[in-house]
């Protein structure tokens, strides 16, 4: 390796200790996490016992959830996943934050616009935060920068040599994470378009129909499952923001609870949200704006395909985003700011590229520093420190051990419904229950609707239908008086947590 991109190193450690610094207050802090263990855990059984049945969900469809981050996972021990689960996506970010100092320098040759690069992808919120816990997004989107950089080799060259190493990656992240689909399914359209060549939109559609050989038709039911997905949101989206028992907050009331103080806020400026997820973009968006309509602002740079392909990338994504936050009838598509994402390394490149084509002037510098301080690291920190360091409700808590421990003392294998749902995925990992809760999409589909998002039948005559022997509620949620249950149900309670029995529900 040529030492000069050993350069890269110390600062793709220091975004790595950005992104880590809150779980060293709070080690056991996520949701997803604790699914993608419990299903890791049972991938690693199995293959000691081929026989074995995942059967912890009470919602029995199968589960249609890309399965590579959860087949990784598997190969490590248990027990060290437990403990270092919380630097998993830090680590794997590592490797991407590496890869744009690569990417700028191999172009430009300049150290200090590979730093400048790195130092804005590694200040930019939404990578800050999608960070935070063990997801599939971080390996998510290093597959796809990856497979957009061997993309451009296309664009560069017109070589059809590229379609097999860009198969390959494709498939690889067609089975990892869904949203990628999604967000490559709109880029290759656009790059189609925009060069004239059918090579990106092949590229997709040898990606999936390769991701449906290779995983024996598994993938078939990830897809549909993905589209079963998109139609659940489609008839639900307006209780995208709810709370799960008394449905969507009145404008003037404010959560007590950060997260949906956040959600709430977004609601206000769904516009705003998509910028102050990546405030880096505006550096693309100005330099493109100074092309098109030939302002001159910036001097003209013989980079010319690179800017151009970087370019299209991240303002692609970001107008996707903010039609996905700003019109109604395609909300169900997913969190605009999301798509940001998949657009955060050639924001960051493009940030490099206006930094050579300004020659270095001192606006640059007072631009850059204000948008990285204001706009990327402090708010960052603001909702590190209140969303996860300071997090009692989506964290594993000692109240919450003491619940599950409690229930497990009761006998393997009791029937749990929780409230809110996302206990359901710690109580699938720290506890032996089966729980009211899917891995599958069509599972969402054809039954969450009586309780998710929104509870729509009596808690009582959920009991009965799934045959519930408790529910779990966090106090701090919901009061269980108001789930229609008295003192008599309670069997269990500590500060923060009531077991209640599901055969005392009041009808």
């Amino acid at each position: 390796m040529n030492p000069i991109y050993l350069v890269a190193i110390p600062l793709a450690f220091v975004s790595a200790f950005i992104q880590a610094w809150p779980r060293l207050k709070n080690r056991y802090f996520g949701i997803d996490t604790w699914r993608h263990l419990a299903v890791a855990e049972f991938y690693r059984s199995r293959r000691h016992n081929p026989s074995l049945v995942f059967d912890r969900y009470l919602i029995q469809n199968a589960s249609d959830y890309p399965p590579v981050l959860r087949f990784l996972l598997s190969l490590f021990p248990g027990r060290v996943l437990l403990k270092w689960q919380w630097m998993v996506s830090p680590t794997i970010d590592v490797i991407h934050n590496m890869i744009v100092y690569a990417t700028v320098y191999a172009v430009t040759e300049s150290v200090i616009a590979a730093l400048v690069a790195q130092i804005a992808y590694m200040l930019t919120p939404i990578i800050i935060m999608q960070n935070s816990s063990l997801t599939t997004r971080p390996l998510a989107s290093l597959l796809f920068s990856v497979l957009l950089l061997m993309e451009l080799q296309f664009a560069i060259h017109s070589d059809w040599v590229w379609l097999f190493p860009c198969l390959g990656v494709a498939t690889v992240l067609f089975l990892t994470h869904r949203m990628a689909l999604q967000a490559l399914l709109v880029l290759s359209i656009v790059f189609s378009i925009f060069y004239g060549a059918f090579f990106y939109i092949c590229v997709f559609v040898g990606g999936w129909v390769l991701a449906v050989v290779v995983t024996k038709g598994f993938y078939w039911r990830v897809f549909i499952g993905h589209m079963a997905m998109l139609r659940w949101w489609s008839r639900n989206i307006h209780n995208r923001y709810a709370h799960q028992i008394r449905g969507l907050p009145k404008k003037r009331e404010n959560s007590g609870d950060a997260v949906f103080r956040i959600y709430q806020y977004v609601r206000k400026a769904p516009f705003v949200a998509i910028l102050m997820a990546n405030p880096f973009v505006l550096f693309a968006i100005v330099f493109l704006l100074d092309r098109l309509l030939g302002l001159s602002l910036f001097e003209t740079l013989a980079w010319g395909k690179e800017i151009e392909f970087f370019s299209v990338w991240v303002v692609t994504l970001v107008m996707v985003g903010i039609a996905i936050r700003q019109v109604k009838q395609i909300e169900w598509a997913g969190e605009g700011e999301r798509y940001g994402e998949y657009g955060a390394l050639p924001a960051a490149v493009m940030v490099a590229v206006v930094l050579l084509a300004s020659d270095n002037e001192v606006w640059f510098w007072v631009v850059l520093s204000c948008i990285a301080v204001f706009g990327g690291l402090l708010p960052a920190l603001y909702i590190q420190w209140n969303v996860v360091a300071g997090d009692t409700d989506r964290s594993m808590t000692d109240d919450l051990r003491g619940a599950l421990a409690w229930i497990d003392q009761q006998g393997e294998g009791k029937r749990l419904m929780t409230f809110p749902l996302s206990l359901a995925d710690f109580a699938l990992y720290f506890s032996t229950a089966k729980v009211l809760s899917t891995d599958s999409s069509f599972g969402h589909l054809n039954h969450y609707d009586d309780f998710f998002p929104v509870l729509q039948l009596p808690v009582r005559d959920i009991c009965i239908k799934w045959d519930l022997d408790f529910i779990l509620v966090n106090n701090n949620y919901v009061g269980y008086g108001e789930l229609g249950f008295s003192d008599r149900a309670v069997a269990y309670e500590n500060e923060r947590f009531v077991i209640l029995e599901a055969a005392e529900g009041s009808s």
